[in-house]
């Protein structure tokens, strides 16, 4: 099975230029916690979270008006292309432990999004909770108690 068969193909994006409030209001009134940053050429640059919008730009009192391109994410994106093998997306979305992948064309453009679910749908299900519990382990930490 190739990405192109479980991406969804229409993407909400915004510009690193964009504020974060307008991004906010995409994000509330499309039911999404994840947005592609692009560029003015429409190339992918990064991703906003609803996550980077609370630790990155509430957590430290900035404006609303602040602009996308300094709250987003922009390390450790998965990518992949339409046509590549979705085994071998899973591999990285599971080693890089994120949930979800952007696809972009030859030129760099985001033409889609794979996530888990997108995943979970097509996959058998011992196969997608296997994903899941890879992408989602995290190393136990002791925490003293008094």
């Amino acid at each position: 099975m190739k990405c192109k068969d479980v991406m969804l193909s229409y993407v909400y994006k915004c510009r690193e230029t964009d504020t974060a409030g307008k991004c906010a209001r995409i994000m509330r009134d499309k039911k999404i916690g994840f947005v592609p940053v692009v560029d003015k050429d429409d190339k992918l640059v990064g991703v906003i979270t609803d996550r980077d919008l609370v630790v990155r730009l509430l957590a430290s009192s900035q404006s609303s008006l602040t602009s996308v391109g300094k709250v987003m994410t922009v390390g450790e994106l998965v990518t992949c292309r339409p046509d590549e093998d979705l085994r071998a997306l899973e591999a990285r979305m599971s080693k890089l432990k994120k949930s979800r992948a952007l696809v972009t064309d030859a030129e760099g453009k985001c033409v889609g999004v794979v996530s888990l679910s997108d995943i979970a749908q097509t996959e058998e299900a011992g196969r997608a909770g296997t994903l899941l519990n890879q992408i989602t382990h995290r190393e136990s930490v002791q925490i003293a108690r008094p």
